[in-house]
């Protein structure tokens, strides 16, 4: 009797791990295997700026952009993203005045953000019930399309960027699929001294004497589709 109790207890402690795997059959599963490795999106949205201190940065607008991606390894993806906004506005100020009196008017300028970085797949190299969320980072640059200083001393220029943010890639079944992005970029705008200067007439200058730069975060949403190759 004690044997049989024994022998009993054995085989159930045996069948334990197996009783306890949960899992799904193949055609059931919610994972799926990717397919692809070079990848060309092609997108349309939206740069919601952070503004910055003095008012002369470039406002919100509509943003196109394309980026080109390659497997590397694993979850681990290599892109590169060059997005442009060709119309966002800008405000020209005169620092020798004050309130409302500094405003010298607008201006419509393109804007380029150049990018290179990383991509990682959250799920792995598998979609989850057809979507792929990923985490992305990369650095680059900004340009404001021109180099000329308006009548304040300051210019937008060229700048160093980063940003990262988070995608998730729509899998459909054929070589294009849907692609989302939401990220955010970061670049630092310098002002000239005559935007601290209190010798002006304004006795309060458009920033803090103390301010040398400031770095700004700036939203950029986008949707839309992308090529896959060799899959």
């Amino acid at each position: 009797m004690i044997r049989r109790s024994l022998s009993l207890l054995a085989l159930s402690l045996v069948s334990l791990p197996a009783a306890a795997q949960v899992g799904h059959l193949p055609e059931q599963s919610p994972f799926e295997d990717l397919r692809g490795k070079q990848a060309l999106t092609f997108a349309t949205g939206f740069l919601a700026t952070g503004g910055d201190p003095a008012g002369v940065g470039p406002r919100s607008g509509a943003v196109v952009s394309i980026r080109y991606e390659v497997f590397i390894s694993g979850p681990l993806w290599l892109q590169t993203r060059l997005t442009y906004a060709p119309r966002l506005e800008r405000t020209f100020k005169d620092p020798l005045f004050t309130g409302t009196e500094n405003f010298d008017g607008t201006s419509r300028r393109p804007l380029a953000i150049g990018e290179f970085g990383f991509g990682l797949n959250l799920t792995g190299n598998k979609a989850w019930n057809g979507i792929v969320p990923q985490f992305h980072s990369a650095m680059g640059f900004v340009s404001g399309g021109t180099n000329k200083f308006d009548v304040g001393g300051y210019r937008f220029g060229t700048k160093f960027g980063v940003n990262y943010g988070l995608s998730v890639r729509v899998v459909t079944g054929s070589e294009w699929e849907w692609h989302g992005d939401l990220t955010h970029q970061f670049w630092e705008y310098q002002y000239p001294d005559s935007y601290r200067n209190v010798d002006s007439a304004d006795p309060t200058p458009l920033l803090d004497p103390e301010m040398q730069s400031k770095w700004k975060g700036n939203l950029q949403v986008s949707i839309g589709v992308s090529r896959f190759f060799f899959r």
